[in-house]
């Protein structure tokens, strides 16, 4: 018994040292991939890195041959070009005349305006102001030739200096350029009479031009050069570099890694090598003492396999990237290592329980079955043939959508089958499916088809007007539904048209009433303005024109507050001091508040309160807003002569307050329309009102819990107001 366990942790323990040495061997074989071209000969020479030092270098040997050949010795003239002049001198005009066109462009359309408004000053001032910025332009802008030959000088001097300094610094690199004849045009070589001797004698590395292109790269251009001026270019890097270089220090890193990686391919190789053939024995001869990788195993057959399938191309994928963003093979050696190192275990000993699995399913034929049973996707297909919801359009629309995919896909594997000139049995099954779903399609279009033309023929008289034409419902399913809907939707229709019609009438009374009301007051301002600006009027004419424009200012702020009042009970914005208020005495002390006004009209109050306090919690001072708007219209509105009743009682937990007078004008409108905002039933609108009064109390009452309604019988006008009351 002890020696069984012995063993049982001995290969346990194996089992995980041979999982960490195949994730070696898989790390080596990434860096391998990731570094393959450190592995050339002549691998920092070969590199991209030293092609691009080298083409820069040849492109400044070249400038310097060229475009600076005897440089220093050349005169400040000789140094310009008249073409170098003729380019400045043109890029400063074009410069300069943007500017001037973007000054004109800026005043262009003020200037216009003004002249068409007949303003000369403002024509006058835009005008100077920008000759006076184009002036200031043509003065910071007024260089000379000589000007520019200065600028050009100071340019190529810079040019050239750096240029120099640039191959200067890479004078490690030695070239060679000479014509066909072999005379030599330029080199930084002392005392050569032959390169070839040179080269054989010195070079660790050398490279000659033009030579035979197999691959285009970044020295194509040294080479297409060298041919088409029939030139030979040498570039050496000899052996007795110096060790302080750039170059050498490139070179030696090179190497370094590409030995690395030498060593790496030993390492992977005898990982592999002795890792994959115990992992296969202790699988196949002692998998009952891994006893981890056999829990992991039960586990993990209980997972479906379509979830199975998902998360090992999930993982497979973020290892990939993960694997393949490390750095595992770098000294010195941290602990870091250890940890990616185990990660890749980890994953290796995912991919073997994975592949245990598949070789488990291929014994076990009917095990593999079962798994497919349990899949998610068979378990939800399941449902959906059961489920009558899935049978709808939405569904069908699916299904046709797979179905027409799926066609695209096997026709292009039928073309792809017959340009490779492989017929047979896929080419049959693929033209089988075709066949079946063109006349599945056809049918199933035009059973559809009719139904559809049926409906858009019902709809189309619906949009013409004709509300009383019915589709015919027959057939099943979701259009069965569409048709019974549309038809339903008829009287529907009738009365959005009909509430359309009368908002679009209110929208344009809202426009009307608004616009009248601000201009009758705004317009008598102008006019008693105006009289106030004429010489010569009296002392008492001038009182007279003020105290006008004093009740119109007034009439013009009495609108904003009651707008501004409106705006806030749109939003919702509205503050509330709530407390508990006697409903009688605050309505008592709005009467009084128009004691003065009662007493001057013909009306005649009839009131009638109840001898016990009543209570509600209220705000105040909005509700006596409430009870001034009202009594307010009144006194506006009311028929001379006439009687005015206020009562106020309370019952079932509720305080009713009622207003009846008798209308001075015909009331011929809806009693809902009095609440529309800027809505007068003095449609001649020549009182003082707003329009607003009813809808903001009407608001008022809303937000704090009670109600606000009116009645019209004739020229009986009665305004009913229901507040929640409280114990007192």
């Amino acid at each position: 018994m002890a020696i069984k366990l012995k063993n049982k942790y001995t290969v346990g323990i194996a089992f995980v040292i041979l999982i960490y040495i195949l994730g070696i061997s898989l790390l080596t074989a990434n860096d391998l991939i990731k570094n393959k071209e450190y592995l050339k000969s002549d691998v920092y020479f070969t590199s991209s890195q030293f092609q691009h030092d080298l083409v820069s270098y040849f492109y400044n040997i070249k400038n310097l041959n060229e475009i600076y050949k005897d440089y220093s010795l050349k005169s400040t003239d000789d140094k310009v070009t008249n073409s170098e002049l003729t380019l400045s001198k043109t890029l400063y005009d074009t410069d300069l005349s943007n500017r001037e066109d973007e000054i004109n462009g800026k005043y262009k359309y003020e200037i216009i305006n003004a002249a068409q408004q007949d303003n000369k000053n403002e024509v006058k001032r835009l005008t100077e102001a920008r000759d006076k910025e184009l002036n200031e332009i043509k003065l910071e802008n007024s260089k000379t030739i000589e000007d520019f030959k200065k600028e050009i000088v100071a340019y190529k001097n810079r040019d050239y200096e750096n240029i120099k300094r640039a191959v200067e610094d890479k004078s490690i690199i030695k070239y060679y350029i000479a014509d066909s004849k072999n005379n030599v045009i330029d080199t930084n070589i002392e005392n050569i009479s032959d390169i070839d001797e040179y080269i054989e004698k010195t070079a660790l590395y050398s490279i000659k031009f033009p030579y035979e292109v197999k691959e285009f790269d970044k020295m194509t251009y040294i080479n297409m050069w060298a041919e088409a001026n029939n030139k030979k270019i040498y570039f050496v890097v000899s052996k007795d570099i110096d060790k302080n270089s750039f170059i050498y220090k490139n070179y030696n890193y090179y190497n370094s890694v590409k030995e690395r990686l030498h060593k790496e391919i030993v390492i992977g190789i005898v990982s592999l090598l002795i890792g994959l053939p115990l992992l296969i024995l202790i699988l196949k001869k002692n998998n009952e003492y891994v006893a981890i990788l056999k829990n992991i195993e039960k586990w993990y057959r209980k997972v479906p396999l379509d979830i199975q399938l998902i998360i090992f191309i999930i993982y497979m994928f973020i290892m990939m990237k993960y694997i393949n963003k490390v750095v595992f093979f770098s000294k010195p050696y941290r602990f870091g290592q250890v940890y990616i190192l185990t990660i890749v275990a980890v994953y290796i000993l995912y991919l073997v329980i994975n592949v245990k699995q598949i070789i488990y399913f291929k014994g076990n034929r009917n095990e593999f079955r079962i798994g497919i049973k349990k899949c998610l996707v068979n378990k939800l297909l399941s449902r959906i043939r059961e489920n009558s919801k899935f049978q709808s359009i939405k569904f069908k629309t699916k299904i046709m959508t797979t179905l027409t995919l799926l066609l695209g896909l096997i026709t292009l594997g039928v073309f792809a089958c017959i340009k490779n000139s492989r017929e047979g049995f896929v080419i049959v099954i693929a033209i089988s499916y075709i066949l079946f779903y063109m006349i599945f399609m056809i049918y199933y279009i035009f059973k559809i088809g009719r139904f559809v033309i049926g409906i858009a023929k019902g709809t189309e008289e619906i949009v013409l007007g004709n509300l009383n034409y019915t589709i015919e419902e027959k057939g099943r399913g979701e259009l069965l539904k569409i048709a019974n809907n549309i038809n339903n939707m008829k009287a529907g229709v009738k009365e959005a048209l009909k509430s359309e019609m009368k908002s679009e009438r209110l929208k344009s009374e809202l426009i009307t009433n608004v616009s009248h009301d601000l201009k009758t007051p705004l317009t008598s301002i102008i006019n008693y303005v105006g009289l106030l600006k004429k010489e010569g009027i009296s002392n008492e004419e001038a009182d007279r024109y003020i105290n006008v424009l004093d009740r119109k200012s007034q009439r013009l702020k009495v609108i904003i507050d009651d707008l501004f009042e409106a705006s806030k009970m749109a939003s919702g914005a509205v503050d509330l001091e709530i407390e508990k208020l006697e409903v009688t005495s605050l309505l008592k002390q709005t009467l009084g508040e128009f004691d003065e006004a009662i007493n001057n009209s013909e009306l005649t109050f009839r009131l009638k309160f109840p001898e016990e306090k009543v209570y509600a919690n209220l705000d105040g001072k909005k509700t006596w807003r409430v009870f001034e708007n009202l009594i307010n219209n009144i006194l506006k509105y009311s028929q001379p002569g006439t009687r005015v009743y206020i009562s106020l009682k309370e019952e079932d937990g509720k305080i009713v307050i009622t207003m009846k007078n008798t209308s001075s004008y015909e009331m011929d409108f809806e009693s809902e329309e009095i609440f529309e905002r800027f809505k007068r039933g003095d449609k001649s609108r020549s009182t003082e009102g707003t329009g607003l009064g009813l809808s903001i109390a009407k608001s008022i009452l809303e937000i704090q819990g009670g109600e606000l309604s009116i009645k019209i019988d004739g020229d009986l006008f009665k305004a009913k107001i229901i507040i929640p009351s409280i114990d007192e």
